[in-house]
């Protein structure tokens, strides 16, 4: 299940202060007690869990940064299209990105959590989306290279029907010891044997196609849910479109921080959307409809009379998906008023008398 949104928890905008959010805190920790009548336990513990978050500068930073996610949740690749870039974090046992960032993610792994050993490393990407994807939650389709099973061992590392046998290098414990010596003496220490990766076992005869390794580089093709709503420098994940460990080990996951392209029409801000039309003097002074293109479709926009060049018409309900998952944010339309500077006798003489008028 998604977690919620901690500003939405606490009902606090995301701008929030430090002062604002402590203080958001107290008065719902103190509504909504165990110990007071009509309080709620779990409602509580999720207060707890919001400011525990935002009142912490580095983990306010990654839950605004990662904290709207998730779809699901090495070796070096190489190459790629349509905006999509990436690179690695990780050792060799898979400790990487989502070692930071798995609480957030929800995909386990987290710190304190044990990870399995040989499990593929996790791979951190950046994706250029336009405006529309995020609005529609659109799919986008990805060619991503990547460490993947081989075909033809299964990942197994084997000759297909050959047999495994127990690893020489640890003697089928899947570790070595190491000692080395310390000002305190010496010290010894357990580390996943690099031959077997931790499997304590190895192939007779090994896999003609991986060489023994149980894995292959290919470019892999697949598409991926953008998260309604999502911004520029927010993150969204894909579980198990890692890297693929040796021997059949885990698969790590990707994670896809967003940029968002500058759209010819439309700013944003936050949940809302900016843009600008134009309308004639005559709209201007007695009033109007004007045509106006949204992302979601055309509207006929009421223009009052007399309206002054630069005003904002906020129209509710045509901007972003709100990221909390309730309804849209708005479009705010600035309205412009277009001089024209070529006149035709007739609109001279019209103007004239306008002019003699006080107009």
């Amino acid at each position: 299940m998604a977690k919620k949104d901690y500003y939405d928890l606490l009902g606090v905008p995301r701008d929030a202060s430090d002062d604002d959010i402590k203080k958001a805190y107290r008065k719902l920790a103190h509504q909504h007690h165990p110990d007071k009548a009509g309080g709620e336990e779990a409602k509580f513990k999720e207060i707890n869990e919001a400011y525990q978050v935002l009142s912490h500068k580095e983990k306010r930073k990654q839950s605004d940064a990662y904290g709207h996610a998730f779809e699901g949740g090495g070796a070096p690749p190489a190459g790629g299209g349509g905006g999509f870039q990436w690179d690695f974090g990780g050792g060799a046992n898979g400790e990487g990105f989502s070692d930071i960032f798995g609480d957030f993610f929800g995909f386990g792994g987290g710190r304190g959590a044990r990870r399995r050993t040989n499990q593929g490393e996790d791979i951190q990407a950046s994706l250029t989306i336009e405006l529309e994807d995020s609005a529609f939650g659109r799919e986008k389709e990805i060619h991503l290279k990547r460490a993947i099973a081989c075909e033809r061992c299964q990942g197994s590392g084997a000759e297909p029907k050959s047999e495994t046998i127990s690893c020489a290098h640890c003697s089928g414990t899947g570790e070595v010891r190491k000692q080395f010596r310390t000002p305190f003496g010496t010290m010894a220490q357990n580390t996943t044997c690099t031959e077997c990766h931790g499997r304590g076992k190895v192939p007779k005869h090994k896999c003609t196609s991986c060489n023994g390794q149980g894995i292959k580089h290919a470019t892999d093709t697949f598409t991926v849910k953008i998260p309604p709503g999502i911004e520029t420098g927010e993150a969204f994940g894909v579980a198990g479109k890692g890297n693929a460990a040796p021997f059949g080990g885990g698969v790590g996951n990707l994670y896809i921080s967003v940029s968002i392209a500058k759209h010819p029409a439309f700013t944003r801000h936050g949940d809302d959307l900016h843009m600008k039309t134009t309308v004639g003097i005559s709209q201007a002074v007695f009033g109007d409809k004007a045509e106006v293109q949204t992302l979601h479709g055309a509207i006929n926009l009421k223009i009052p009379a007399g309206i002054q060049s630069g005003t904002i018409i906020r129209v509710e309900g045509k901007g972003m998906p709100r990221r909390a998952g309730y309804g849209k944010g708005d479009l705010l339309v600035a309205v412009n008023i277009h001089t024209p500077t070529k006149l035709t006798r007739r609109q001279k003489e019209l103007l004239e008398e306008l002019k003699k008028e006080g107009i």
